[in-house]
């Protein structure tokens, strides 16, 4: 039986009464309540589901909020995902144990338990101008190791915008920043990478702003062998602007 559990209703981080410099400043920040779900089943085959969500607690009281609480849902839940949040999860569970759990008769007999966890944090940063939301996936469905692996998703909390950032590779700038993201993951990690050079470094599809930058990170076997984890680099602002690259998320 799955169970719920609403485990926290705060503001979405401290923000410094001060905005950082050369950042937009926002008048307030949303209040986030973060909601625990959790599915075991300990019969003949296995499972567990956990997944917590973060939601924007007075989204209806401003549209910019609303707007960032859609996106976020449709993010986590899908965009055919039913309003109702409980009918939401419920559709995961049931696509996890349809996609796996239900063809475990055709397996080798064993031990282990399936599972799929979805967990995610979010915070303000720049003074209280940009919403980011971390989403942490886990699966486990035999074999010798789970998967883990990060999105980030931020947003202007503004104007609502959900930051892209393709655009780094996507200009006369590219070559510079993958300069850049060569030498930062080559200081960083060297040799235990699968080998990045200028010419195959690129900017990942999970990318979080900071207060002072951007973090990059890669998924396990994307830059570097899975042992080595989630791979991450810190690019600053000032390095980015370096590269020709205007730095969207910084008022100027």
């Amino acid at each position: 039986m799955m169970k719920r559990m609403v485990l926290l209703a705060a503001a979405v981080a401290a923000v410094m009464a001060v905005g950082c410099r050369g950042s937009k400043k926002s008048e307030a920040t949303p209040v986030v309540e973060t909601i625990d779900f959790v599915d075991k089943d300990s019969g003949a085959t296995p499972y567990s589901v956990e997944l917590s969500y973060c939601r924007i607690v007075d989204a209806e009281t401003n549209p910019v909020w609303s707007s960032i609480e859609s996106q976020n849902y449709e993010h986590i839940f899908g965009e055919q995902a039913p309003a109702d949040i409980d009918a939401a999860v419920d559709a995961i569970i049931k696509g996890f144990v349809d996609d796996f759990v239900a063809y475990d008769d055709d397996m080798p007999p064993h031990s282990f338990e399936y599972q799929l966890s979805i967990s995610q944090d979010s915070e303000a940063v720049r003074g209280g101008a940009v919403m980011c939301y971390t989403t942490y996936y886990y699966t486990y469905t035999g074999g010798a190791h789970g998967l883990g692996t990060v999105a980030y998703d931020c947003y202007d909390l503004s104007s609502g915008q959900r930051y892209d950032f393709h655009y780094l590779m996507e200009d006369v700038w590219a070559q510079a920043v993958q300069q850049l993201v060569s030498d930062k993951l080559n200081e960083e990690y060297g040799g235990d990478l699968f080998g990045t050079t200028p010419e195959t470094a690129y900017v990942s599809s999970a990318v979080k702003i900071t207060d002072d930058g951007i973090l990059i990170d890669y998924q396990p076997y994307e830059v570097a062998p899975y042992s080595m984890g989630i791979v991450s680099i810190l690019l600053t602002d000032e390095e980015i602007a370096a590269t020709g690259a205007p730095v969207i998320w910084r008022a100027e």
